[in-house]
């Protein structure tokens, strides 16, 4: 282990700069935290465990100078129902209840939704980094040497979207996406290697989790599925000799669901229940994947362009981590099919793509690949990679700072914008006219959301 100090000081370092960075930017004081879709991803705490009433019939009775935000919406049966499922919730329990322990011995509100409650929030976004980064590194080091995985494990949080997602805006789902599926991928490696009812258990209880935070993310089983498998018929071979396993798993993925599924019940009348309504359309027919990959007003590649690498290094993974090739195609393939088949491909205000950074944790895999091969040629292929990678951090760190002053904006970017705010800290002349807002009801129907 003394060989691999470097990419064990990498997450420290990592984790460092982003708590310094997050409290520079004082976002839980300035009450920016629980905003936008995170007001409904937090209410199922302060509905529980302050204000038992997880119908919101409170919502009508709180004091005027109530300093939070709570969105709900009307069921078809007429009752109140929250659009987003409680996993994140569940994830932050021990952190909202440490900051209602806070909140009381500061004798500050109470309620849920003071500072404390927020820090907890940006407290348990670096957290649950440093898990996914834990978990990442030790996938790493079983293919790659240190340095490779130390250089990999900065450039997945430094060169893209994600470090903004933990340090502005750590409310959102995608850095918890990021830790759960990482550490799902490690455990389904060693699932295959030892499959104990250990490993079942958490396999299970991950999965669970996983996909009650993001229904798609339930592709992630395909790596128990399809690690190691060379033929069809190992794959027959895996299900026929672990059914009882896999079925163990999947009741342990069930369990997870039921409080989920007990209060869809008591608001809706259904155990199952689409909470998104109208809003959870996809067109799977007419499927925008060059737009969400390509496109100046949300491309993945485009705001993320690291990520470009990683496409190319898949070509030498066979050799590396040749029994994860498989699964990380196909869950990589689907993923991006699924993910900008979605009605609002673009995901509304966003740094990038925040979706795809939920699979971070798997296109680090092929990233790392790329490094390797070129850390291992000449100095000068070596130094022009470096150079390369710098730069993409620096892009990347540069364009998050344009992101929060909404130089680059947050869902009207265009081909004469981008270019036009490129490499500026300041609006060029005529910057309205360069933007392009998206029309959401012609979206929504299916139609061109731009002419």
């Amino acid at each position: 282990m003394q060989n691999n100090r470097l990419s064990k000081w990498t997450i420290v370092f990592l984790v460092i700069i982003c708590g310094w960075y997050g409290k520079n930017l004082d976002t839980w004081g300035k009450n920016t935290i629980i905003q936008n879709d995170v007001i409904s991803y937090y209410a199922y705490l302060p509905a529980t465990f302050i204000f038992h009433d997880l119908s919101f019939d409170f919502i009508n009775d709180l004091p005027e100078d109530f300093e939070g935000t709570i969105w709900v919406q009307t069921a078809p049966n007429g009752k109140s129902i929250l659009r987003m499922t409680m996993g994140m919730s569940i994830l932050w329990i021990p952190f909202f209840l440490l900051a209602h322990l806070v909140a009381h011995l500061l004798g500050v509100s109470t309620l849920g939704y003071s500072w404390p409650y927020s820090l907890s929030i940006f407290v348990a976004a670096l957290f649950y980094m440093a898990v996914g980064l834990y978990y990442l590194r030790k996938i790493l080091l079983r293919y790659f040497s240190d340095v490779v995985a130390a250089i990999t494990l900065a450039l997945v949080i430094l060169a893209t979207n994600l470090m903004y997602y933990v340090i502005t805006e750590p409310g959102m789902t995608h850095v918890y996406n990021f830790s759960l599926i990482t550490a799902f991928v490690w455990f389904s490696v060693k699932w295959i290697e030892k499959p104990t009812v250990k490993y079942t258990l958490v396999l299970g209880f991950l999965a669970g989790l996983i996909t009650l935070i993001r229904p798609v993310n339930v592709l992630v089983l395909v790596f128990p599925a399809f690690i190691g498998i060379a033929s069809w018929r190992d794959f027959k071979d895996r299900l026929t000799v672990h059914w009882k396993k896999i079925v163990l798993a999947g009741f342990i993925a069930f369990l997870v669901f039921v409080p989920q599924m007990v209060y869809w019940k008591l608001q809706t009348g259904q155990f199952v229940f689409n909470s998104y309504m109208d809003q959870g359309k996809f067109f799977f027919l007419k499927p925008h994947i060059l737009n969400g990959l390509f496109s100046y007003r949300k491309g993945w590649l485009v705001y993320t362009p690291v990520m470009a690498l990683a496409f190319v290094g898949l070509i030498w993974m066979k050799r590396k981590a040749g029994e994860l090739l498989i699964p990380v195609i196909l869950f990589t393939l689907v993923n991006i099919y699924v993910v900008f088949s979605w009605w609002c491909w673009w995901y509304g205000g966003s740094f990038g793509s925040r979706p795809m950074i939920d699979m971070y944790g798997i296109m680090a895999l092929p990233l790392a690949v790329l490094i390797e091969k070129l850390w291992e040629r000449k100095n000068w292929v070596k130094d022009i990679m470096i150079t390369v990678l710098i730069a993409l951090i620096l892009l990347s760190q540069f364009q998050m700072s344009q992101y929060r002053t909404s130089l680059l904006h947050w869902d009207s970017m265009t081909k004469e914008a981008y270019w036009g705010i490129f490499g500026k800290k300041q609006w060029p002349e005529g910057y309205d006219r360069m933007i392009k807002a998206p029309d959401y009801d012609k979206a929504l129907r299916g139609e061109k959301e731009y002419n």
